[in-house]
């Protein structure tokens, strides 16, 4: 998994914060960027993801709609994972990771891998 580009990123910010498939057009109104990109240059970027399979692309009169595959939380984990992957000492790392974090997100984490932990006893 690769990390996005920055025209990528701020289209599948746009379709994942919209929460439903949505055309070119609305798309580019989604947009808050200066200069805004071009019609055509989100077409092109969004018919990129969708050959990335990171976009859905269903029919909707004449035009298409563009709906997410996968959520941000997909992606960011992917990432992360991919950060992992390359790490000379995982658990250095993981260590190092866990001391940015804030006081209740550490608390979840622990919560969370309590809840993986007597997952994989109970198989």
């Amino acid at each position: 998994m690769t990390q996005f580009g920055e025209l990528e990123a701020a289209i599948m910010d746009a379709v994942w914060s919209a929460g439903r498939p949505l055309r070119v057009r609305e798309v580019l109104e989604r947009l808050d960027r200066d200069p805004e990109p071009a019609y055509n240059t989100v077409h092109t970027v969004t018919e990129i993801l969708y050959r990335k399979s990171w976009l859905s692309k269903e029919k909707d009169g004449r035009a298409y709609k563009y709906g997410a595959t996968r959520s941000r939380e997909e992606y960011v984990a992917g990432l992360m994972g991919e950060a992992l992957a390359v790490a000379a000492d995982r658990t250095a790392t993981l260590a190092r990771f866990v001391q940015q974090m804030q006081p209740g997100e550490a608390e979840e984490l622990h919560r969370l891998l309590g809840q993986a932990v007597a997952g994989e006893a109970s198989k």
